[in-house]
C-alpha cells in the first residue's frame, strides 16, 4: 500500500490545546470517550502502535486488538 511509506506505526502527530502540532510517540494516553469492548467511558488506555485499515483508516491498537479512534481522545498532557 502506498500509503505506508509516509506513515509510522510508531509516531502521530497531534494539535494540541494550544493549537501547536506535537509529535507523539507510543505508547501515548487515550481517554475512552464511548465504551467499547472491556473498555468504559472515561477510562484511560495506552495506544501502542497505530495501524492502517484496508481503507486507508488510522486504528489504535491497544491490548492486542484494534480500535477505531473515534472512540477515543488523544491526551496530550
Amino acid at each position: 500500500m502506498e500509503l505506508l511509506k509516509y506513515c509510522s506505526p510508531h509516531i502521530i502527530y497531534v494539535v494540541n490545546s494550544q493549537n501547536r502540532v506535537i509529535k507523539l510517540h507510543t505508547p501515548f494516553k487515550l481517554k475512552v470517550m464511548q465504551s467499547i469492548g472491556e473498555f468504559q467511558i472515561n477510562q484511560i488506555v495506552y495506544c501502542t502502535e497505530l495501524k492502517i485499515t484496508s481503507q486507508g483508516k488510522i486504528v489504535f491498537f491497544i491490548d492486542d486488538k484494534n480500535y477505531h479512534t473515534h472512540h477515543f481522545d488523544i491526551l496530550t498532557t
